[in-house]
């Protein structure tokens, strides 16, 4: 179940990343046309950033489901890193961090696949995490209150805590 949500999601997020590269962008409702500046500056920043890490993601991982369940699970990581280092009340849990972006570049680190080019697609992808991570404090500035206040609502959808499947990392300090 979370297998087909995390790709369903992930499909979506690439597919939303995609179009941040068109001048307009279609509304849910009607499919009708949304011009670039009815677009808040926050989403086509996200979107922007959401493309760039996803073009270069397609360079070295190279099947699409995977490309979009790795897209999808660093930025939901690095949005909670953001709030964690951003917001008062929050933290990081550091291990269950280490866990969730080790389970996240696992596809990376085949051993059919040579050791210098693991390493290098870690590296990469390690960077593409930053990017990603960057974009959310962006996101942040525009409205501080508004993202801290986000972060009560992405504990809930996440789920507990204490779920083996969560990719719940952020915690109340």
């Amino acid at each position: 179940m979370l297998r087909k949500f995390l790709v369903s999601a992930a499909l979506g997020t690439a597919t939303i990343a995609n179009s941040a590269l068109a001048q307009t962008t279609a509304r849910p409702e009607g499919g009708k046309p949304v011009a670039r500046a009815e677009v808040s500056a926050q989403a086509r920043a996200a979107m922007h950033v959401n493309a760039r890490v996803l073009d270069d993601l397609k360079q070295f991982v190279p099947d699409e489901e995977t490309r979009a369940k790795m897209l999808l699970r660093m930025v939901i990581l690095a949005k909670q890193e953001a709030i964690a280092t951003s917001c008062a009340g929050y933290g990081l849990d550091q291990q269950r961090m280490f866990t969730m972006m080790l389970r996240t570049t696992m596809p990376l680190l085949d051993e059919k696949t040579p050791k210098d080019v693991r390493t290098a697609n870690l590296n990469r992808a390690l960077r593409q995490y930053n990017t990603l991570l960057g974009g959310e404090l962006a996101q942040f500035s525009f409205n501080p209150n508004e993202y801290c206040d986000y972060a009560k609502t992405l504990m809930d959808d996440l789920g507990g805590y204490s779920e083996a499947d969560t990719i719940l990392v952020l915690k109340r300090s």
